[in-house]
């Protein structure tokens, strides 16, 4: 089968390399990487839905808590956590899954036996709705900026999260490459108008695009702008939420990332690269865009290179008038079990995050979706200037996560292998059987 005759070659490399968008969720920012933003104004102090105030006293009451979250940002999850101790009198359980985290969340589903509060981590919607309690009621909820209400809000207005902060996925840019190549990002609208950018760059020397294929962002997170959005090339939504689509519209996408290799617009080792020599590359101002990536990466750039001059442009639309759209990942996004025997304390405690969160955010490098009360995080900025550029940009959840089956992601890697290694017409058409077995197996899985 497909499966096994590619699963040998390209297992190794795909374990290898770290996703750019996995990558991304780990992301940290200095004092110095948050540019120094204005402080918004300090919200009022909030009463949790059932009355109780943020800092009650809950003296003897244990919650149960778990997390996904690594390094810095888990730090500061941790302050935030201490703190809320510290003014309440409540004892926090801290669960730290790390790479367990989903196979122990489901299993935990299993026996109807959850944690107090749990990471949704880009799930609410799909995956942990039926286990958690609807939060739009609460104070905060009206806070929320448009790129969160665009990924955790469902159909009926209720919410199931709290999302303190987000990663959002564009079109990372290094500002002074374009310059040197004459190149305006705020133009770019469409897929051609980006290739006619590249030609650009690369004429001035520069390598235009920075993306390396084994982290399957450029073939999963875009496929949206061709396949799912307003005004798309094509219109296969229906077809690909219920389990029948054919993938032969694929071909189009495989098509255009053959411009990128026959342009010379790709790295030579694209298929072998780490994300880490990416970074330092953007760093020293050799490349001009990364597609389908997190805010993080420009912080990781911002890093080796505090002089750099980053900006994110949304993922361009496959033909004139379409929709250019950022992908949104929940990030650091907090539920309350509906079982939970302790639901005032659940909810005073994320009445503390929401007033509390710019820690949480900054460390993450991500996005903020509630109002700073210190600093913006530098990714926030960076969506800011996006939006002053392009204000009707659509936010929707990452599309591999919203419209495939459970488990498409590593399938990807796979098929961007491949297309690395080969973008023959045979390879193409390899690459879309593979594609669409595993899309028919996985989707037939998730019914059972």
């Amino acid at each position: 089968m497909l499966k096994r005759k590619w699963a040998t070659t390209t297992m190794a490399l795909c374990l290898a390399a770290n996703t750019v968008l996995l990558a991304a969720c780990g992301g940290s920012a200095s004092d110095q990487q948050t540019g120094g933003a204005a402080a918004d104004t300090p919200r009022q102090e909030q009463t949790g839905g059932d009355g109780q105030a943020a800092a009650s006293d809950f003296s003897g009451r244990t919650i149960e808590i778990a997390t996904y979250l690594s390094g810095e940002t888990l730090d500061a999850y941790k302050k935030v956590i201490a703190d809320f101790e510290n003014e309440t009198g409540v004892k926090v359980t801290l669960d730290e899954y790390g790479e367990d985290y989903e196979s122990t969340m489901k299993t935990r589903m299993a026996s109807n036996d959850l944690p107090d509060i749990f990471e949704t981590h880009g799930w609410s919607l799909i995956r942990y709705k039926e286990y958690l309690t609807d939060l739009s009621g609460e104070p905060w909820a009206k806070d929320l900026n448009k790129a969160a209400l665009g990924v955790i809000q469902d159909t009926d207005g209720k919410l199931y999260t709290l999302m303190a902060a987000g990663s959002c996925l564009g079109t990372a840019v290094n500002m002074k490459v374009c310059e040197d190549a004459g190149v305006d990002p705020w133009a770019i609208e469409t897929w051609e108008d980006f290739n006619a950018a590249c030609d650009k760059i690369k004429a001035a020397g520069f390598t235009p695009i920075g993306n390396y294929f084994t982290s399957a962002g450029a073939l999963a997170n875009a496929n949206g702008s061709w396949l799912s959005y307003e005004g798309a090339q094509f219109d296969d939504n229906e077809a690909i939420l219920n389990g029948t689509w054919d993938w032969a519209d694929f071909k189009t996408i495989l098509d255009y990332l053959q411009t990128w290799f026959d342009n010379g617009y790709v790295y030579a080792d694209c298929g072998t690269v780490k994300q880490a020599d990416l970074i330092e590359r953007c760093a020293r101002n050799e490349c001009a865009f990364i597609v389908g990536i997190g805010t993080s990466f420009q912080t990781a750039v911002l890093a080796q290179n505090p002089d750099a001059k980053m900006a994110m442009i949304p993922i361009c639309a496959s033909k004139e008038g379409g929709t250019r759209f950022c992908g949104i990942g929940e990030g650091a996004a907090f539920g309350i079990w509906k079982d939970t025997k302790e639901m005032d304390v659940c909810k005073a405690f994320l009445n503390y995050v929401s007033q509390n969160a710019d820690g949480i955010s900054i460390a993450s490098g991500e996005i903020s979706t509630l109002p700073c009360q210190v600093t913006k995080s530098y990714g926030m900025q960076l969506m800011e200037e996006m939006e002053s550029h392009f204000p009707d940009v659509f936010y929707d959840n990452l599309w591999d996560r919203k419209y495939m089956p459970s488990g498409m992601w590593s399938v990807f890697q796979v098929a961007a292998g491949m297309f690395c290694e080969d973008q023959s017409e045979e390879s193409k058409a390899e690459i879309i059987a593979y594609l669409q077995e595993n899309y028919t197996d996985l989707y037939e899985a998730a019914q059972e």
